[in-house]
């Protein structure tokens, strides 16, 4: 929930810069939100404590199946957005997607 707030608030702040920069900003978010979604929910959907073994494969291959995911991601982005802003989609992308491990910093 934390990052499609995150993802809100700054494409909100990118109108001041422009409305390309602000759809372009929340589908980076999207993007980055989503892919997190796919891989906490394939990873511990089915987890069961008994087997760690288990637990390291599926997320090896939960991994593997979000970097798929995000490259699809952007590429359906980068061929149906036009104008897109490039800056915005990569920045917000890359924000949302670390903003779990810098909120873990701060607590």
């Amino acid at each position: 929930m934390a990052q499609l707030v995150m993802t809100l608030l700054l494409s909100t702040v990118l109108v001041i810069a422009g409305l390309h920069h602000a759809y372009s900003a929340l589908a980076g978010g999207l993007i980055a939100s989503s892919a997190n979604a796919f891989f906490s929910f394939w990873v511990f959907s089915h987890y069961r404590a008994q087997h760690p073994n288990k637990l390291v494969a599926r997320l090896y291959g939960a991994e593997i199946a979000k970097l798929i995911l995000v490259g699809a991601l952007f590429a359906a982005v980068v061929q149906l957005i036009d104008p897109l802003s490039g800056g915005a989609l990569f920045g917000v992308f890359m924000i949302v997607h670390l903003m779990p491990g810098l909120m873990s910093l701060f607590n």
